[in-house]
């Protein structure tokens, strides 16, 4: 069975330091090692991106699976491309339950 990684807003960026994570956002800068998002909460994450990951320059919306590092960076794994016109605020809806109530969606 594959290892969990929950979905995360920026600010739960330090309850998962360290663990593998699931992070969805806007793209607002990206160069072909570090990628700035803005997570579903408004703030902004620092994606690490990895040697095979080709520029983001041209999404709106990603999902990045990836590390939390201590500095509270996220070292990426994996980047899907999401949809266009990405609901971040049901999203955040929907993490924000999901910490609320862990055993559902777990």
């Amino acid at each position: 069975m594959e290892a969990q990684s929950p979905r995360i807003t920026s600010a739960l960026l330090t309850k998962y330091r360290g663990q593998i994570v699931r992070c969805v956002g806007r793209v607002l800068q990206t160069s072909n090692i570090v990628a700035t998002l803005e997570a579903c909460d408004q703030g902004q994450v620092t994606v690490h991106l990895g040697p095979d990951t080709t520029t983001l320059t041209l999404l709106k919306y990603v999902e990045v699976v990836g590390r939390v590092s201590d500095d509270l960076t996220i070292k990426e794994h994996m980047t899907y491309q999401l949809s266009d016109n990405f609901d971040l605020n049901l999203y955040k809806s929907v993490i924000e339950k999901a910490q609320k109530y862990p055993d559902i969606f777990s």
